[in-house]
């Protein structure tokens, strides 16, 4: 094995200004290190939610790497790219991440970027620690932006290679204690990576930007291998995973749950990115074999209650499918997550923002009639740069931010997401029924009946309390003097500090 005394810090920003005492498993970092660590690099991860950073770690750094998305991880991102080129100016600044490989020139225009690592990182980026190490030029390496003589440089794209090929994630880099959380699904769980990419072009999703339409799976046994060491090393009893979409290959999905039910993991798993479409598609053995093997919980796009809409998007599902999937899921005793969003940049809109979240409601308890059990996360529509609805917003008049500093302040508050069809008043209402959901659908009151004794006596009869009067509101759709809403929120951020 090759020995390095050059070291490597990456960085993971926070996602907002609250610090979170269990965090996300940085998996895009863990990733990019994989094959780099192998060869014997010394790779120091910075995750800001739990790590401290002190800047001796800098001493002897080849070179200092940012993954970040849209919003606060940029703006956290930025403050720490400066706090370094004044502390060490010379060290390279590398970013990537999904902002960077969508804005690319852009991002790149900014003074704290060096280079930029597009798309799929860990070739590209294995290539450029090379190219740094031995000081050679960057002209080969695809997937590259970079700076040279003024000018802002971009080799051509780098086609995606097989995750299969890449180490196992070297999990040892990181504290993993801090990673470890109780949820919904059980005492220690973790989040994970069975695939990347998704061949859909839903029209407000930037995936299609990064992985071009394409869906690169783990196979079932190299994601058995890691989940049986993940449980062995570390105790995991539950898992949520990340994918964008992992319902893709039915055969694939039935080797994966019939190796968890053979082995004897025992785990339980949620919050599974998958399409009505597909599902509804599979056989009822594979639908068996899920709920056996552990599957809690299904996340899906429904997006919409309207069919001009669901048009619009590209979502390729109709209204009957989000039914009916809600009524499978239901005969197997999974539940389905439901993402709905309002505010879609519509020309000629017939009906005001406020009529449209109206309708989403009696479509959402209509669902909930469906299954009690279900669950829904609500969002105003964001316009994201390069996706296909962007610039029909900006034909709409909307004026998205111009520089990295810009979308480092998007997303931070409500007016740095608003469109001019949509207003203050209405986000604040969309996120003020977001508190609602988990209560409605039973997780709070599921997740209290695991607390203790004393714990659970206090806590149940409050939790009921707040049921009754955010099923109620739902119902009728009032949400003026939110008084259980804004009490909410202030006991989330003490207990968040």
């Amino acid at each position: 094995m090759m020995t390095s005394s050059r070291k490597i810090i990456l960085f993971n920003p926070k996602t907002s200004d609250i610090s979170r005492r269990k965090g996300v498993l940085p998996l895009a970092l863990l990733s990019i290190s994989s094959k780099l660590n192998a060869e014997g690099y010394h790779i120091v991860i910075i995750d800001e939610a739990t790590d401290s950073f002190s800047e001796e770690v800098l001493d002897g750094a080849l070179c200092f790497g940012i993954s970040a998305m849209i919003g606060y991880q940029i703006y956290s991102a930025l403050s720490m790219a400066k706090r370094i080129r004044k502390l060490h100016p010379g060290i390279p600044i590398v970013w990537g991440g999904w902002h960077p490989s969508i804005q690319p020139e852009q991002t790149a225009e900014n003074d704290h970027v060096d280079y930029l690592v597009r798309g799929q990182g860990e070739e590209t980026f294995y290539e450029l620690i090379k190219a740094l190490e031995q000081n050679v030029g960057f002209e080969t390496i695809l997937g590259l932006t970079y700076k040279r003589d003024g000018q802002i440089r971009s080799n051509p794209d780098r086609p995606i290679v097989d995750p299969n090929t890449f180490p196992h994630l070297p999990y040892e880099l990181i504290d993993m204690p801090k990673y470890i959380h109780a949820s919904e699904f059980g005492k220690r769980t973790i989040n994970y990576l069975t695939s990347i990419g998704c061949p859909f072009n839903c029209g407000f999703c930037a995936e299609q930007l990064v992985h071009h339409r394409k869906w690169y799976p783990l196979t079932a046994e190299r994601v058995l291998k890691d989940l049986a060491y993940l449980i062995h090393t570390y105790g995991i009893d539950s898992v949520v995973i990340n994918d964008s979409e992992f319902f893709i290959n039915e055969k694939r999905v039935v080797e994966i749950c019939r190796g968890m039910i053979d082995t004897g993991f025992h785990i339980k798993w949620g919050n599974v990115n998958g399409r009505a479409d597909i599902l509804l598609r599979y056989q009822e053995e594979t639908w068996n074999l899920m709920r056996k093997s552990g599957l809690q919980s299904i996340l899906t796009g429904a997006e919409t209650y309207d069919p001009i809409i669901l048009k619009l998007i590209n979502k390729k599902i109709s209204i009957e499918n989000t039914i009916d999937f809600s009524k499978r899921a239901k005969k197997f005793g999974i539940i389905i997550k439901f993402s709905m969003m309002i505010g879609l940049p519509i020309k000629d809109r017939q009906k005001t923002i406020y009529r449209e979240f109206a309708e989403t409601i009696d479509f959402i308890n209509m669902l909930y009639r469906v299954n009690p059990d279900n669950m829904f996360l609500l969002f105003m529509y964001t316009p994201f740069p390069g996706t296909p609805l962007y610039n029909r917003s900006v034909e709409l008049g909307y004026q998205g931010p111009q520089s990295l500093e810009e979308w480092g302040l998007f997303l931070q508050g409500l007016n740095s997401m608003l469109t001019p069809w949509t207003d203050e008043k209405i986000s604040e209402i969309v996120y003020q029924v977001n508190f609602y959901f988990p209560f409605v659908s039973n997780m709070v009151h599921n997740v209290i009946l695991g607390y203790p004794l004393l714990k659970k006596t206090v806590a149940l009869p409050v939790e009921r309390i707040l049921y009754v009067i955010m099923k109620w509101r739902l119902r009728t759709k009032f949400f003026a003097f939110p008084v259980e809403y804004l009490a909410l929120k202030q006991v989330m951020k003490w207990m968040n500090r």
